[in-house]
């Protein structure tokens, strides 16, 4: 160590470069091919039809995988040569419509006829319903790129191969998907009808905070389409099965008087002389079935004074109720609605209390 210098410890002799830029460095953008593609992909196509997808091809093929022939224990592990020709047609049928998907949006239309293609083979010949639900998603997706009634078909198809696979819960995401499609269309009819199968889908799967999302959504576009009614019996339904978890029986008595609201403007918009009130009184009576507490609740109390102030027409005292409204529960645009009928039929009731004095 005395012989030694410390600060010649940490001196490095200058080296070279450790290594030379060549010409392999030079890194260049990645292009594609689109037309290439197409080509790569037809061939493809017509490989995988050589194969046998014409329909005599597969009935053969079909017959010989159901064929009930015994075979020898020790070669029942084995693949047989026609569920190697099917495996063979689903490989190049997949590759040909991931090249078209490549190929860009003029094939698209291409790719996914082969994606239904190759999950039509796997569920008719394999019986694998969980392979096929898979690929008629991807057929569905490509065709959502275009228009997404398109897609509809294609999504059916996948819901019915999952539930056969017993894959509830991606059915019903599948379901909800197609659903806030057709919302954003305005088509709220098939909505709702798709939001209903998605609660009773994600209910299977015992998914249960989705499932009364779905319903929620259903008798939200309800109420939005007029059908007041049949949206308060659906949130009633809601309600009551709210009641029967612990976590979210709280949540019952402000679904209730959402219910209760839109069935009172309902009754409003059909009588605006005489107002008959014994379907909301039913309802009230069907909640205090569903939860003893209800009848001294908060929500209770607000839903008699509505029907107390259009029976009086008491500006007034309507005024007060939608003063401490928000407290009792959350506003909505549907809530509004309703609370703006309840007024007019107020100031109606006002104004003929007026005259006749």
């Amino acid at each position: 160590m005395g012989g030694t210098n410390p600060d010649r410890c940490f001196q490095l002799e200058p080296l070279g470069m450790p290594f030379v830029k060549s010409n392999r460095s030079n890194l260049k953008a990645v292009t594609i091919n689109q037309q290439k593609s197409a080509e790569t992909a037809r061939k493809l196509v017509l490989q995988a039809e050589s194969i046998g997808t014409r329909t005599d091809g597969r009935k053969a093929r079909c017959q010989n995988l159901d064929s009930d022939v015994p075979q020898q224990k020790c070669l029942s592990t084995y693949p047989t040569f026609f569920e190697l020709k099917t495996k063979e047609e689903i490989k190049l049928t997949l590759q040909a419509a991931e090249h078209f998907r490549v190929a860009g949006e003029q094939h698209w239309f291409d790719s996914a006829n082969a994606y239904e293609k190759a999950a039509s083979i796997s569920s008719e010949v394999q019986k694998n319903p969980s392979i096929s639900a898979e690929l008629f998603s991807e057929a569905a997706f490509i065709m959502e790129k275009i228009d997404s009634d398109f897609a509809s078909a294609f999504t059916a198809k996948s819901i019915s191969q999952h539930c056969d696979a017993a894959q509830y819960d991606k059915a019903a995401e599948l379901e909800e998907r197609m659903a806030d499609n057709h919302s954003k269309k305005s088509s709220y009819e098939a909505a709702i009808e798709g939001y209903k199968r998605a609660a009773k889908l994600y209910a299977s799967a015992k998914m249960s905070d989705s499932a009364d999302e779905m319903c929620h959504r259903a008798a939200y576009l309800l109420g939005k389409g007029g059908r007041l009614t049949e949206s308060a019996y659906l949130y009633l339904s809601l309600a009551i099965g709210q009641a029967n978890q612990s976590l979210k029986m709280f949540n019952v008595p402000s679904i209730l008087l959402r219910a209760a609201m839109l069935l009172l403007s309902d009754c409003l918009k059909e009588s605006s002389t005489e107002v008959d009130f014994s379907s909301v009184r039913k309802l009230i009576d069907d909640a205090c079935g569903i939860d003893c507490r209800y009848y001294e609740s908060r929500e209770h109390a607000f839903i008699n004074d509505m029907m107390q102030c259009v029976l009086s027409g008491d500006l007034d005292r309507f005024a007060d109720c939608v003063f401490y409204f928000n407290s009792v529960c959350e506003l909505d645009d549907l809530l509004l609605d309703a609370l703006d009928v309840v007024k007019h039929a107020v100031m109606q009731r006002n104004d003929a209390k007026i005259s006749s004095k």
